[in-house]
């Protein structure tokens, strides 16, 4: 079985993969963050950080070409961005 092919079907493993980057970037275990945690607010993060993690997105692999920060407002919001474009460059 290809794990490759699995992960760009199964919307789960997208969200698995979003929080793994995360919680790298922000310092926190990826079971401390979930979908509707708004990125300021709950994960305290600055623009300059989400801003950073797009960069993290993008060089894991992600097409973050159609993210607008300014409307990134949650964790969920990422997971859509990138789930209704092409998922890798």
């Amino acid at each position: 079985m290809d794990t490759n092919q699995d992960s760009e079907q199964n919307p789960q493993s997208l969200v698995d993969k979003v929080k793994e980057i995360l919680a790298a970037q922000i310092g926190v275990e990826p079971d401390d963050i979930h979908e509707d945690d708004l990125l300021t607010e709950d994960l305290h993060m600055s623009a300059y950080d989400i801003s950073d993690f797009v960069h993290s997105l993008e060089d894991s692999g992600f097409n973050t070409k159609d993210m607008d920060l300014a409307n990134l407002e949650s964790v969920s919001d990422i997971v859509e961005v990138l789930s209704s474009s092409d998922l890798i460059n």
